[in-house]
């Protein structure tokens, strides 16, 4: 059974703006939340073994409410995102969603995320570790992900795959989903209540909360046409009085007529409900961030049947891995102009090259890869490279 995320109402929208707005001081991403399944270009890729992250979400620790009686409006967009202005911090988060079925039937999606930021000088700001664990029909699966300086670093179903930090949306879009929010109550945060001072694991805060489920309506950007109807929806959030910065905050919505496909597979409407938290600890500590030993060594691309550095590039061409893993060649030389020179190339090699319309297998012995050439944006030869990993 397939569920329809809460995402569609709350976190899709969140996650674009949040990721604009502010947040991780980092480069606008080249790939959107929205687009986490397919890859950033129209062309058609042939099938790969590449694992993926998986991209079913879920959330954390309940807080209780307050009785405190709130006073007026409080200007809670004071505060900023930890990312901000700390220089170190260490998180944990909880998605949860659980969806009804007419038939009384539910299914719950449980994602939980640990990470750390520490604050770098590189041209993204900062260096991030996250590990998520999905938990979702009686399945689990980890997704580990490194952002270190320029690169990105993703373990899933137990294999590795590095890619350019630019082109990591596909990757980072599930720990997104944690900060993000974050933005967004800074952004909305001058329609909060202000519930009062409470202490959180030792941190001075006040307590924010909004009720409005109309600040949600256009938080989510739902249009007034919309199927799916948010019955309730409550945010709790934790600013740290002396320091300026949103420590925790909790989210729980109700909401109907969303469309699902039961287990018969028929479109059916059922109603779901999120918990979604998420906290920072050790403040400003002292926290290292570094790749585990089993993870490859970022910027290397490795091709079966070819050492570093001896897979045949054009005059003046360029290699590197793209926002799948994959080895990407770029260059002067034209769609065709490209074709003829690995033609030529793998020739002389001892390599057959065949193939059509773009796609092409690559083999040598019991050695076989993939290759598809097109044209980038600029109108230049392009060759993709696909390996089994």
């Amino acid at each position: 059974m397939t569920t329809k995320r809460i995402l569609t109402l709350l976190l899709v929208a969140l996650l674009t703006l949040g990721l604009a707005a502010c947040g991780e001081d980092e480069p606008t991403p080249t790939a959107t939340p929205e687009a986490a399944a397919v890859a950033a270009t129209d062309t058609p890729v042939p099938a790969t073994n590449t694992p993926l992250p998986a991209t079913n979400t879920p959330a954390p620790v309940a807080v209780a409410a307050t009785n405190i009686p709130a006073p007026a409006v409080s200007a809670a967009s004071s505060f900023a995102a930890p990312s901000a202005i700390l220089n170190s911090y260490r998180t944990r988060g909880q998605f949860l969603i659980t969806t009804t079925f007419p038939d009384g039937t539910s299914a719950v999606q449980d994602m939980q995320l640990t990470g750390a930021f520490v604050r770098a000088d590189n041209a993204y700001g900062s260096d991030q570790s996250f590990e998520m664990t999905i938990n979702e029909d009686g399945s689990t699966e980890t997704v580990i992900i490194y952002q270190l300086g320029e690169w990105v670093s993703v373990k899933s179903q137990g294999e590795w795959v590095t890619v350019g930090r630019d082109n990591a949306g596909l990757f980072t879009s599930m720990s997104d989903i944690f900060t993000s929010f974050v933005d967004q109550f800074v952004l909305e945060g001058t329609e909060a209540d202000n519930l009062g001072d409470e202490t959180i694991d030792g941190v001075a805060t006040t307590h924010y909360q909004m009720q409005d489920i109309s600040i949600f309506t256009r938080m989510a950007q739902m249009s007034a046409d919309s199927d799916e109807v948010i019955e309730k929806a409550e945010m709790n959030v934790w600013g740290a009085k002396d320091a300026g910065y949103v420590l925790k905050y909790e989210v729980v919505a109700d909401v109907s007529n969303v469309k699902d496909t039961d287990a018969s597979g028929a479109e059916v409407a059922t109603t779901q409900s999120v918990h979604w938290s998420y906290q920072i600890s050790d403040v400003n500590s002292d926290i290292t961030i570094t790749l585990p030993a089993d993870a490859p060594e970022p910027g290397t691309v490795n091709i079966p049947g070819f050492a570093e550095g001896e897979f045949p590039l054009p005059e003046g061409g360029k290699m590197a891995a793209n926002m799948i893993g994959m080895p990407e060649i770029t260059g002067d030389l034209s769609q065709e102009e490209l074709v003829t020179f690995y033609t030529d190339a793998f020739a002389s090699l001892g390599w057959s090259f065949s193939g059509d319309f773009g796609f092409y297998e690559v083999t040598k012995g019991e050695t076989t890869f993939s290759m598809f050439i097109d044209t980038d944006d600029s109108g230049k030869g392009r060759a993709q490279v696909f390996v089994e990993q």
